[in-house]
C-alpha cells in the first residue's frame, strides 16, 4: 500500500507517484536521528570518591563539608563522624580528587595522602584536634 504525494488527471489517464510507507519511515527516523546528534549533551559525567578525613565532632563535619556546600561542579559532599568517610560526588572536569583533599587539608583535615599544614591544624578549635586524641572521649 503506497502512500498517493500527488496527481494529475487527464481525461482517460491518472498518473502519481507513491511512495510506501515503509521508505516514509525510514525518512522520518533518518531526520530524527539527525536532529538529535546536532544537539549539545548537557548532561555532565559526576563520579563519586570516597576516602578517610580525620576528625572528630559535629564542627568537624561542618568545617570539612562547608567548602563544598556551594562549589561549582560539586553535586553533593559529606563527612561521616563516624567512619571518618568524605563522600563527595562533582564533575571531574571541574575538579580533582586532589585538589579535594587539598581543600579539605586548608580547612585543617588530614586525608591518607595530603596532610594539612601545622598552621591550618592550629587553627582548629580545641575540639576538632584530632591528631591530640578525641577530647569527647572523656565527656
Amino acid at each position: 500500500m503506497g502512500i498517493r504525494l500527488w496527481g494529475i488527471s487527464m481525461p482517460g489517464q491518472q498518473t502519481g507517484v507513491r511512495i510506501s510507507a515503509a521508505i516514509v519511515a525510514l525518512l522520518l527516523a533518518v531526520n530524527t536521528l539527525s536532529a538529535q546528534q546536532q544537539q549539545p549533551s548537557t548532561e555532565r559525567s559526576m563520579v563519586t570518591s570516597t576516602f578517610t578525613v580525620y576528625g572528630n565532632c559535629g564542627k568537624c563535619k561542618k568545617n570539612i563539608e562547608r567548602p563544598f556546600k556551594e562549589m561549582q561542579g560539586v553535586e553533593s559532599a559529606s563527612w561521616d563522624k563516624k567512619t571518618k568517610q568524605f563522600t563527595i560526588t562533582y564533575d571531574p572536569s571541574l575538579l580533582t580528587e586532589k585538589r579535594i583533599k587539598e581543600i579539605i587539608a586548608e580547612q585543617g583535615y588530614d586525608s591518607d595522602d595530603v596532610k594539612a599544614s601545622d598552621q591550618a591544624y592550629g587553627k582548629l578549635p580545641k575540639c576538632c584536634r584530632y591528631r591530640d586524641g578525641d577530647p569527647h572521649q572523656n565527656h
